[in-house]
Formats: C-alpha cells, sequence, structure tokens
C-alpha cells in the first residue's frame, strides 16, 4: 500500500481539485432548488434580472477560485512526488 499510494497521489489530488469544480457548479443548482441563498443562487437571480456585472464577477470568482486551486494542485505535486522538480529550470534532464 506505501509503495503504490505515492504514484496514487499525483492522480488524486488532479481529481481532487478538478472536484472543486464540479461543486461550485452544483452549488447553483443546490441553491436554487432548495432556495437557499448563496453565491449560486445570486448569480441565477442576476442571469434572470440581467444584471451583467454580477454576473462578470460570478464568472470572474469562480475561474479564480478553479485556476488557484489547480496551481495549488500543481504546487503539491511536488510535495507529493519529490521526483518532480518544482522549480522551473526549463531544461530537459535525460532519464
Amino acid at each position: 500500500l506505501r509503495h503504490c499510494l505515492r504514484n496514487a497521489l499525483i492522480a488524486i489530488a488532479t481529481v481532487a481539485t478538478l472536484r472543486f469544480g464540479h461543486l461550485l457548479g452544483g452549488a447553483v443548482i443546490v441553491e436554487t432548488v432548495f432556495a437557499w441563498p448563496g453565491i449560486g443562487s445570486y448569480a441565477v437571480d442576476a442571469i434572470y434580472d440581467r444584471d451583467y456585472p454580477v454576473i462578470q464577477g460570478f464568472v470572474l470568482f469562480t475561474g479564480t477560485v478553479f485556476l488557484a486551486l489547480n496551481f495549488l494542485a500543481d504546487l503539491a505535486y511536488g510535495w507529493l512526488d519529490p521526483r518532480i522538480e518544482t522549480t522551473g529550470s526549463g531544461r530537459r534532464v535525460a532519464a
């Protein structure tokens, strides 16, 4: 288990961060169906009211959160598997 977990953590980190995008999208549906106040229902109300600055802010916010989480996952790859370089030297090293 210990030996395969090290290699599997990279895939787990990738899938976990991509799932946050689904959670943000699911928040819109859940808040609309159950009439809960939140950023998702606020965005849906803005779409119905054609409030473009709010829609732009929602898209910018969700995109920024998604980008930041994926960036943190990329940084975590070097910590999870020390064989991966995170220095960004730009040189390719032959294996």
